[in-house]
């Protein structure tokens, strides 16, 4: 029996809750798209997030050192993968914040 790829297993479901802001969670798993999202690490943007970044062919934007964090340009699928790095602490979507 062939598994299907597109829907997560029980670990990646864990992994998202646990990982990704809610709102990010439910666009994770309902299209595949590229999403401006912020990315908090342990110790902010190291030299290995870089690369990790280019090698899921995503796009690194800003550097958000005072929360220890970056902004970048990612596919859903590299969301996916970055989740799985013990030095990511959570994803949230940049969305623009307005007030009403």
């Amino acid at each position: 029996m062939c598994e299907d790829k597109s829907k997560p297993t029980e670990d990646e479901m864990k992994l998202i809750k646990q990982k990704l802001d809610p709102l990010l969670q439910d666009i994770v798993n309902a299209t595949t798209a590229t999403l401006p999202v912020i990315v908090q690490t342990v110790d902010g943007m190291q030299e290995e997030d870089k690369d990790k970044v280019a090698l899921l062919e995503g796009k690194l934007k800003d550097n958000l050192y005072i929360i220890n964090a970056y902004s970048a340009d990612l596919s859903t699928d590299a969301i996916k993968e970055m989740i799985k790095l013990s030095r990511v602490l959570k994803i949230f979507y940049d969305a623009e914040v307005r007030a009403v």
